[in-house]
């Protein structure tokens, strides 16, 4: 009963078979030939069985043909039975029942044609005789399994089993390296078969738990001896080795001659498939026999098996979904002939090992320093440089899995890249609830989608400060209940930030009653300037509406003044390990603070002030007066400045 593979196990014979058809066909070795019962030896002999002598012809033939070794893929451990036979047995008994004279000239004559009736009926006697004339024919004989049992053997049929059996060993602890199969029975060859062929070996297949058939056992155990498969028999007759030649290793390896085959610990040696069925060469039986010249077998070990449908030992392999037992057997018997095998060592363990630790550690630990797109393509690179190389190692011979490195890497490439994802991720949201309060949420979304265009620590930019304040909201608010000044300030604060957001600029802070914003950060905006003046002027228009309202309602209305400034700041995020904030530092931030200040000794019409920076940037799309040159407080340098009347409006965004 064939156990059910595990999901690993599937994936790596399938990785098995994938190495096979990339490696793609090879030339089998052109001293093996096969000679097929096929569709067409049964059209044109009849059904199967045969009479043994038919299976005789083929013998005579191929031995004609100058074959160096016959082996039989078929079981022969029953007598042939035949009409003819039958029917002489039962004259030859009733004979003996009739008792009849011998001195009889009738009897006599007749008693002789019955012995030459049985003789000429007896098929298997005439298929003794062949393979005693051939002396180079390998029968099969076939081991019996748990549960089932196979009927014991006598002392002759043990000796028959014995002339197979493996006798000579590389060390005195090889013999007990290879943990082979254990047979309950076996059976065998009819004894007049086994006597005359030149040798013999077990036919039993051990497919892998998926069903098809890479590996082939070389030794099978009964009792307490060691016995060779028909491959591993008829590529020792090939290469005239005694079987003393053939020796088992310690280090699970057998010896034919001067030939290492490698083995698993079972005895299976791997096989390597050279193609699909018919790759090696084929004779069709039909045509062995019906050709009067005899077959081109000269110096071949020729296989006779069974090719037709329905009567075939099939088994699927990596080029073959439907592979005749026969060609599985002729391609142990050319790998070994030609020493070939995939490997299975303990070093290969120890490569696999490290590369898993190695690629395990790398993916996780190395590639995310790359970021995500180069840390994936490396790890896809990584992936398809260890399939290469165990690839080559097929080629030369070796079996390496593949599965547990490509897994190391993946799960662990995988693992850091979701990692990262979710790091990022929280980082995203992260930013963008920081940056609420800031920005508008169009940009608050930008920011979540490109993060690395911040710059944290402070950045050196070229930006524009715009500063509002309420004039005399201290007196405001000692005339008024603390619940109207909060409603009023509430109103009139959210409009004004409203009206910064729509022109894409960032609250800095609320200072009171005052406000400060700033433009062209977070991110780039080359129109900063003319931005800043738009919120001014809108500013002032709405500060204008809500008074207006205010005063309608019996409420005292609010006196504001803006100041508009621009230059290279310092921008980021700025404060201690407990706190900090995103905001702007520097001269040009004093500045605006300064000219919204000033405005308590101008007359303006719209109580903005700007400076010559920013009016140098906007002056072509903007209404402005001058107010001269002033000395603001803490500086020493004298600045123009310039009061804002109206700006150009037109492909403004979102304005009011």
């Amino acid at each position: 009963m064939v156990e059910q593979p595990t999901l690993v196990q599937q994936l790596e014979l399938r990785i098995l078979d994938w190495h096979a058809r990339l490696r793609g066909p090879m030339p089998p070795p052109p001293e093996v030939t096969i000679v097929a019962i096929d569709e067409e030896s049964l059209e044109r002999i009849g059904r199967w069985p045969w009479p043994r002598t038919r299976t005789a012809e083929i013998v005579r033939r191929l031995t004609e043909g100058g074959a160096r070794v016959i082996a039989l893929d078929l079981l022969l451990n029953e007598p042939d039975e035949n009409s003819q036979l039958g029917l002489a047995r039962r004259l030859a008994e009733r004979y003996g029942q009739l008792a009849l004279p011998g001195s009889s000239r009738a009897a006599a004559e007749f008693a002789r044609t019955l012995e030459e009736a049985l003789a000429a009926a007896d098929t298997d006697q005439a298929f003794a005789a062949a393979l005693a004339a051939a002396r180079r024919v390998v029968l099969p004989y076939y081991f019996v399994f748990p549960p089932y049992q196979a009927p014991p053997l006598d002392d002759t049929g043990q000796r028959l089993l014995n002339r197979s059996r493996l006798v000579a060993f590389a060390g005195p602890e090889a013999e007990q390296a290879v943990e082979a199969r254990r047979a309950a029975g076996v059976l065998l060859p009819l004894r007049r078969f086994v006597e005359v062929s030149a040798g013999n070996g077990h036919a039993n297949v051990h497919p892998d738990p998926d069903g098809a058939l890479r590996r082939m056992e070389l030794v099978l155990r009964l009792g307490d001896g060691l016995y060779p498969s028909l491959a591993l028999e008829t590529a020792r007759l090939a290469l005239g080795l005694s079987r003393t030649r053939v020796r088992l290793a310690a280090d699970q390896t057998l010896q034919l001659g001067p030939r290492t085959i490698w083995t698993d610990e079972a005895g299976l040696m791997h096989l390597t498939y050279y193609g699909a069925a018919r790759t090696f060469r084929h004779l069709s039986a039909a045509s062995v026999l019906a050709d009067p010249a005899p077959p081109p077998v000269r110096d071949q070990v020729v296989l006779v098996g069974f090719t037709a449908q329905g009567l075939m030992d099939v088994r699927p392999t990596p080029f073959d979904a439907v592979m005749p037992g026969v060609e599985s057997q002729a391609t142990a018997v050319a790998n070994l002939l030609e020493g070939r095998g995939l490997r299975r060592l303990a070093s290969l363990a120890l490569l696999e090992a490290a590369a898993v630790v190695l690629l395990g550690v790398a993916a996780p630990v190395l590639l995310p320093r790359l970021g995500a797109v180069p840390g994936s393509a490396l790890a896809i690179g990584l992936g398809l440089a260890t399939t290469a190389a165990v690839h080559v190692a097929f080629r030369a011979g070796a079996w390496v899995l593949l599965l547990p490195p490509l897994v190391a890497l993946g799960v662990g490439h995988v693992g850091s890249v979701t990692y990262q994802v979710l790091v990022e991720e929280r980082e995203r949201r992260w930013l963008k609830q920081a940056f609420r309060q800031y920005v508008p949420p169009a940009l608050v979304e930008e920011i979540g989608r490109n993060p690395g265009q911040l710059s944290f620590g402070g950045e050196r930019r070229v930006l524009t400060v715009l500063f509002s304040d309420i004039r005399g909201f201290t007196t405001y608010s000692e005339n008024h209940p603390p619940e109207e000044v909060v409603a009023t300030l509430h109103e009139y604060l959210t409009a004004m930030v409203e009206i910064v957001f729509r022109h894409r600029g960032t609250l800095d802070k609320f200072i009171g009653d005052a406000i400060m914003a700033f433009f062209g950060a977070p991110f780039d905006n080359p129109d900063h300037a003319l931005q800043a003046c738009r919120a001014a002027v809108e500013m002032s228009e709405v500060v204008a509406r809500l008074n207006a309202r205010w005063e309608g309602d019996g409420r005292e209305p609010l006196h504001t003044g803006f100041g508009v400034a621009t230059g290279e700041m310092l921008v980021g995020n700025f404060g201690s390990s407990q706190r900090f904030t995103y905001t702007v530092i520097g001269d040009r931030v004093n500045l605006g603070a300064r000219l919204e200040s000033l405005n308590k000794e101008y007359e303006t019409a719209r109580h903005i002030i700007i400076s010559e920076a920013t009016y140098a940037l906007v002056k072509d799309r903007v209404v402005a007066r001058p107010l001269g040159s002033v000395t603001v407080k803490g500086k020493h340098r004298a600045v123009d400045i310039y009061d804002l009347v109206d700006v150009d409006r037109s492909g403004q965004e979102g304005s009011s």
